[in-house]
This record gives C-alpha cells, structure tokens and sequence, in this order.
C-alpha cells in the first residue's frame, strides 16, 4: 500500500496510525470522546490479522494490556479521564515490570464523571505517573490528525526501547476534529525489537520463563527502583521534543500544547508579520518535560504567557523549566459551551503584555 492520504476524525486518525504501525491488538472500553479509536479499529484490524477486543471495564482493559505486554506483543487501548483513572493501578504495575504498551487518552473536561467536552484537564495525571509509586510513563501530545501520524512509530520505538507504557494525550476538541492525514506505507516497527529476553513465553520449546510479582526482597526492591530512576533519566535527557519558533528577539513567549499549542501557531505568525516581538514554544512530549527547549529564550525576555484548557497544569513545569528567569502569565478555561480560548482573546492578551 504506498503513501495515502485519508480525510478522517482523528480519532479514527489514531487507530489506523497504530494499526499501519504495526499494534495488532486493541483492547477498550467505550467513553467519550474515544469510542470512535474503538469502532474503526474493529473494521480495521482483522484486515491485518488483528482484533478490537472490547473488555467489560476499564480494569480489564488495563490487565489485558499487561498480559498482552507479557506475551511480547504491543497492546493499544484508547479512553478519557475515568476510565485512565481506573486503570492506573494497573499501568504502575507495567511501569515497574517494564512492559510496554500504548495508550490514548481523549481528555475530557473533569473530575469525577465531569462533561464529555474536550478539556486539557488529566495533565496532572498523565505527568505525575498517576498511581502510585515512584514512576513515569512517556507522554506524547499531538495537536493534528498529520501529527499523529508523525509521532505513532516514534510512540512504538519509545515503547519497546524502554519498555514502557506511552501514553497520547490529545484533547477532546482535536481528538473529534475532522481533516486530512497522509500516511506512509505500513510498516511493523514492532517487529524491530528482540523481546526474547523478557517475554514469558510457557512453551516446551521456549524454556524462557518471565514471571511478573510484586512480592521484593528489600534488596530487589531496592535495585528494581534504582533501576527505573536511571532509566528515567536517561530518558529525560533524550527524549524531549517540541517546537519552537521566532525565539531570537523575542520580549513575549507563547507556550501550548494541544489545540491552543495549533493555536499560538498562528497566532505566532500573524504577530510577527505586524512586527510584535513573540515567539513561541510547543512542548510535543509533556513528559518527558522539554526543559531544553527554554533555555535557548532570549535575554531580552519580558513574559511568557501560557495557554492551556484547563485551570493551569503544564504552567508549573514551565516555570520550573524557566527558573525564574521571566514572568509567567497564565490564560485558561474550561466547561460549559466555549471550552476554550479563541484566537481574539488569546491575542488581545498577549498584545496587553507587549504593551504592559
């Protein structure tokens, strides 16, 4: 099949990236706004020798995952903010036995059962780990149907490389966006990873047993955590990714991701073509955070605005990242029927900084 460009919900942009990637095997649960990744695997995977298994509760979604995981293979789930709130006890368990497997949460506006409108407001969750335990799954944060394209096989190289769940975030309004996506040919980029030296494989003729407790002795306890956090660190320093853009000479720094990072895209430009000194940063990987990528503002920064649909998650780890070196403003809403900012009103906030 050559290159092909498909005019699709990005949702359904998600599912026939990953089945095109090479995940054969996708277990869910339906909520709002990602039943549709359910619904267009189901046709689309048997035609590659894959299956949509629909489990009966998030909870079993998240185990079949690990046992898929287990097996070798690279499971895929897609769902929003309750139904990853389930599965977390679950996806610490694949972070501490270092199982991979991909995951698409459709952000919704919350907590508890909150609204199906789309909202940026699980960041919190989806940075910080969100079980228990000294963790951090891989998050990726595309803002268009091209960009997840883009990003699914870097998703499943992340995966088996580290071992790791890796988790899409995408908010609802992107995700339920219809437009056109090219793909490239499918390739299996699964089947570039030797997983025989840790699959449970319980064949006669694979002796290779991987058996999976939490029952540690202190000791390996002790080395499995040490264990994690170098390997976290070595994915901090390698793996984060943004965009950036008109930085030299910047006074203002517009920072998105999502909907409002394809916003300030715009926005960026326009101000620049009137002579506005702003530039702008788009974190792609929210975690690892692309702390790397603010320290290349320039001295002359005056303030940084950050734009988010929620009521300010990412804005903590950019000021961590810019360590005081700049005021940062924040611009966020979220629920009811405008769910997010619109382009005049980011505008008429950054031109009040410039002038301020």
């Amino acid at each position: 099949m050559p290159e092909e460009t498909l005019f699709l919900k990005n949702t359904e942009t998600f599912a026939e990236a990953m089945v095109r990637c090479g995940v054969r095997y996708h277990f869910a649960y339906p909520i709002t706004p990602a039943s549709d990744v359910m619904k267009y695997s189901a046709m689309l995977l048997p035609q590659y020798g894959g299956r949509m298994i629909q489990m009966e509760s998030e909870l079993a979604v998240a185990n079949a995952l690990a046992g898929c995981a287990c097996a070798g293979k690279l499971g895929a789930t897609s769902t929003s903010g309750p139904g990853m709130s389930l599965m977390q006890e679950t996806i610490s368990f694949m972070a501490g036995a270092e199982l991979p497997c991909l995951m698409l949460d459709s952000m919704r506006v919350g907590p508890g059962d909150g609204d199906i409108i789309g909202a940026q407001s699980n960041y919190f969750q989806a940075t910080r780990g969100g079980g228990h335990g000294d963790y951090r799954v891989i998050v990726l944060a595309p803002d268009s149907g091209q960009s997840i394209v883009d990003l699914m096989p870097v998703g499943v190289k992340l995966a088996f490389t580290y071992r790791s769940p890796v988790l899409f975030v995408i908010d609802g309004v992107t995700a339920q966006m219809t437009e056109t996506s090219t793909f490239q040919e499918p390739r299996d980029y699964a089947a570039d990873f030797d997983t025989s030296s840790w699959r449970y494989t319980g064949t006669k003729d694979h002796p290779k047993r991987f058996l999976l407790t939490g029952s540690y002795s202190h000791s390996q306890g002790y080395e499995l955590n040490e264990r994690l956090r170098a390997k976290f660190e070595i994915i901090k320093e390698k793996e984060q990714r943004w965009e950036d853009q008109y930085l030299e000479g910047a006074e203002l720094l517009l920072v998105g991701f999502g909907i409002h990072g394809r916003m300030i895209r715009e926005l960026t430009a326009q101000l620049r073509s009137q002579n506005h000194k702003v530039g702008r940063i788009n974190p792609i990987s929210l975690w690892p955070f692309p702390d790397k990528a603010f320290e290349k503002i320039p001295s002359g920064l005056k303030n940084v605005l950050v734009v988010e649909m929620n009521h300010g998650q990412m804005i903590d780890d950019v000021r961590l990242a810019l360590n005081g070196r700049a005021p940062t403003h924040f611009l966020g809403k979220t629920g009811g029927d405008t769910p997010l900012r619109t382009l005049a009103e980011i505008r008429a906030k950054a031109l009040e900084l410039l002038e301020g």
